[in-house]
């Protein structure tokens, strides 16, 4: 392995802050050098303060570390990440950048307020080049990067969760064969990859475990603090069907409320598999691998193993990693699945990962243009302090002629900044603006929607069956290219309800029957059964309502 320098890589979660410090050992090969990590009190009502909470936790993180390293290589995820794989036709390498950015101008929504940079990928076809774009908020970026630098670190590269993921699989399971599903559960969204050979797909679901926390602060009449404190406590994913509730009550309900959240989890993993299967002629899954804070909740590798009928493993970002007992006692071997997106950010340093993106080279790149927006300066002080050097009074004065017409221009230059940034300002309050007239405006589509389904489920609404519930499970979002145009799609809608048994042909037929008839109305897409239960027959009768 070809030798690598010492790298600093910090993974800013909604959680915590986790610091990895990654060197080469006698032999060259990737050790572990210190672990570091604060957790953060996170609380999806409060994102006005990230950058005290971040700066706090690293601060407190970096206090920590033995070594002196503060260059570092940033991580940032969650909902805010922007995640498309894009295809374009084969040509000269040099046009291949012009043709994604042009793909990218289309597909990355409110480009100019983000940052994003793209790697190309092996594509299974001759004739097409596909690249993996990722881009995130800018606004974010600047806000996470100066938290970090009031803690003392100099961030060089900001990489996002996807290709950190993809980083580390690559280097901690090399004999991976098959088409392999990775799940990082994140507290404010989930990374959904699916690596096959060379194929792979990214997709970034807006729903983790603080999801979990807020139903039970719903369900439970508590704050969210207090809700995340009984779900770590008592929390764990129900195993549903037959098995008996524990005997408190609280934790019961937690667990019926986990496994709710996990259920609406699984079926977007349903639907990224059934698109990588079918626009991108990927496989079935053959193996599962979980990691990140919400996949440390009891019995979810159950859930999933019984859900999606493969083996079910966490993730071990450290597998093929040196270790020293020192550090593994300090916080490797606690959670150690939720060390995943610092790993792969540090593996970048190494001469062969497979995924090198850098969403701050948009930063450094408009930086350099502004830079060569005022030569005159540069000209002027190399003239300057030439000047200065000439012997006599002549030069003095010739000094002293160029240096006051560059007080003048930096006094231009100052004028221009504070302008520059008075515009700046009433800009953002414009956007603020159109946000809230785009949201108001979304309302109003939107104030339709809710009768007009419930006129759909009385005019289908069938004899012998009874709705119950009806409840919104997910918030608009934004899917893959293909498979909605890339709009936002509709709420999903979970529906739940009896009906009275008479026979089994008869009652294998009523929620099919139901089915049909809502998928052909045409006001709800996508109806899917997510759960059902079957009546037990005993001499061909049952006296139980499904």
């Amino acid at each position: 392995m070809a030798s690598f320098q010492k790298i600093l890589a910090v993974d800013l979660g909604a959680s915590a802050v986790r610091l990895v410090e990654l060197g080469p050992d006698g032999r060259g090969r990737p050790t572990i050098l210190a672990l570091s990590q604060e957790e953060i009190a996170f609380d999806p009502g409060k994102t006005s303060d990230f950058f005290p909470i971040y700066s706090q936790a690293l601060t407190a993180a970096v206090g920590r570390l033995p070594g002196k390293t503060r260059l570092c290589h940033l991580c940032l995820g969650g909902p805010a990440v922007f995640a498309r794989i894009l295809k374009v036709p084969a040509s000269d390498p040099a046009k291949v950048g012009s043709m994604i950015g042009f793909e990218a101008q289309q597909t990355v929504p409110a480009i100019e307020q983000a940052l994003w940079d793209y790697q190309v990928v092996p594509s299974p076809s001759p004739s097409e080049v596909e690249a993996l774009i990722l881009a995130i908020k800018r606004e974010t970026v600047e806000e996470l990067s100066a938290a970090a630098a009031s803690a003392g670190l100099k961030p060089q590269s900001v990489t996002l969760t996807p290709a950190a993921l993809l980083n580390a699989f690559s280097f901690n399971y090399p004999e991976a064969t098959g088409c392999n599903l990775i799940m990082e559960i994140g507290a404010r969204a989930t990374t959904i990859l699916l690596v096959e050979g060379s194929r792979i797909f990214v997709r970034v679901v807006p729903l983790g475990g603080a999801a979990i926390s807020q139903a039970v602060a719903t369900d439970l009449q508590e704050s969210f603090a207090g809700a995340e404190t009984l779900k770590r406590a008592k929390g764990f994913v129900h195993p549903g069907g037959a098995y008996e509730d524990p005997a408190d009550a609280a934790t019961a309900r937690i667990s019926k409320l986990a496994r709710g959240v996990m259920t609406r989890l699984h079926a977007e993993v349903e639907r990224s598999v059934t698109f990588f299967r079918s626009q991108q002629g990927g496989g079935k899954p053959i193996q599962a691998w979980l990691l990140g804070g919400g996949a440390i909740l009891g019995y979810t590798d159950l859930f999933f193993r019984e859900k999606l009928r493969i083996p079910v493993e966490f993730f071990q970002p450290f597998r093929r990693l040196g270790l020293p007992a020192s550090v593994e006692a300090q916080a490797a071997a606690r959670n150690f699945s939720m060390w995943g997106g610092g790993v792969g950010t540090a593996l970048q340093a190494l001469p062969d990962s497979p995924v090198r993106i850098n969403v701050l080279g948009a930063i450094g790149r408009a930086q350099a243009q502004k830079s060569r927006d005022v030569p005159a300066m540069v000209v002027a002080a190399v003239a300057g302090a030439g000047l200065l050097l000439l012997p006599g009074v002549h030069g003095f004065w010739q000094g002293a002629k160029v240096g006051g017409r560059l007080a003048e221009q930096t006094a231009q230059v100052d004028e221009a900044s504070a302008a520059l940034q008075k515009l700046e300002i009433e800009n953002k309050k414009f956007l603020e603006v159109v946000q809230r007239a785009e949201s108001a405006l979304k309302l109003e589509r939107e104030r339709l929607r809710w009768p007009q389904l419930l006129t759909e489920l009385k005019r289908h609404s069938q004899k012998r069956v009874w709705i119950t519930t009806l409840q919104v499970m997910a918030a608009p979002e934004v899917l893959p290219a293909g498979a909605s145009g890339g709009k936002p799609t509709a709420p999903v809608v979970e529906i739940g309800g009896m009906f009275e048994t008479q026979s089994e042909k008869a009652d294998a037929e009523a929620v099919a029957n139901f089915q049909r008839a809502l998928e052909a109305g045409g006001v709800l897409r996508n109806v899917e059964v997510l759960e059902r239960e079957t009546p037990q027959y005993v001499d061909g009768k049952t006296d139980q309502v499904a």
